[in-house]
């Protein structure tokens, strides 16, 4: 959520008004590791996407699909080297899929934000954090997406019908090149280490987003549900579970969703 304003209630009406190379490897695991993986390298394959730099490292997305061509788990894959040296500044990533993770989920490229200094609203996620952006769009529809004013913020208030968002979800903070963000009641995710945000614009899904601290993803690592809208304007694989682990071999540091649930459209 690259610098959005992720306002609750009190806040909800004021920003309103203000109106690259791929290849295909294995990944090793850790048997205390705690994530979702549902498949080893016998029965999948792990696609990857190009690299990108960050401080002394870099990050990439990958998919691991089975051998029946269903997805398993999808994400963003951090270096240790990356992690121990970001940079002392918000810095945002476009880290671009491989076609195979085009062709078996509904996802386009995952925008890899770090906020170093995290954003507003104070006290809750203005901590260092990663803010993890699968896109459901063209990175050309994303980047045609206006800032919020007064003519494009009828685009943005135009929300999905009901269903297509999760049943607590409200709409919170407009942004330029990304949507209309919505979250989950503040008290159901306090102390913040991780959260899932969805997005949409124009009347449609347009992003699901984990957002974790960089002190969860240096820890022991999570694998947790996160809740679902009752329909789907397109079909397809959406995953159900929100992981965040540490590779046992490598020391690479994971934000991934899993466990995918073949949807129909309605």
């Amino acid at each position: 959520m690259k610098h959005a304003v992720f306002s609750w209630p009190t806040f909800l009406l004021s920003s309103m008004l203000l109106a690259t190379s791929c290849q295909k490897e294995a990944i090793t695991t850790g048997e205390s590791e705690v994530h979702a993986l549902s498949a080893n390298a016998a029965t999948s394959n792990v696609f990857k996407g190009p690299v990108v730099a960050i401080g002394e490292g870099h990050a990439r997305s990958w998919i691991r699909i089975g051998h029946d061509g269903k997805p398993l788990e999808i994400g963003v894959e951090l270096t240790d080297e990356g992690l121990e040296t970001l940079p002392d500044h918000n810095y945002p990533m476009l880290l671009p899929l491989h076609q195979k993770a085009k062709e078996v989920t509904p996802f386009d490229h995952i925008g890899f934000n770090y906020m170093r200094h995290g954003h507003f609203p104070p006290g809750v996620f203005d901590v260092p954090h990663f803010d993890v952006h699968f896109y459901l769009q063209t990175v050309e529809e994303r980047l045609a997406i206006p800032a919020p004013s007064p003519a494009s913020m009828p685009m943005f208030m135009l929300l999905p019908p009901a269903g297509y968002m999760p049943a607590t979800y409200t709409p919170t903070a407009p942004e330029a090149q990304m949507g209309l963000h919505w979250g989950p009641p503040p008290p159901t995710f306090m102390p913040f280490t991780r959260v899932m945000i969805y997005g949409s614009y124009n009347g449609e899904l347009t992003f699901i987003e984990p957002m974790v601290t960089v002190t969860h993803l240096q820890g022991t690592g999570s694998s947790n549900p996160y809740l679902q809208p009752a329909k789907f304007a397109e079909a397809g694989n959406y995953p159900t579970i929100f992981n965040v682990y540490t590779d046992a071999k490598s020391g690479s540091h994971h934000v991934t969703l899993s466990n995918f649930v073949a949807r129909t459209a309605n």
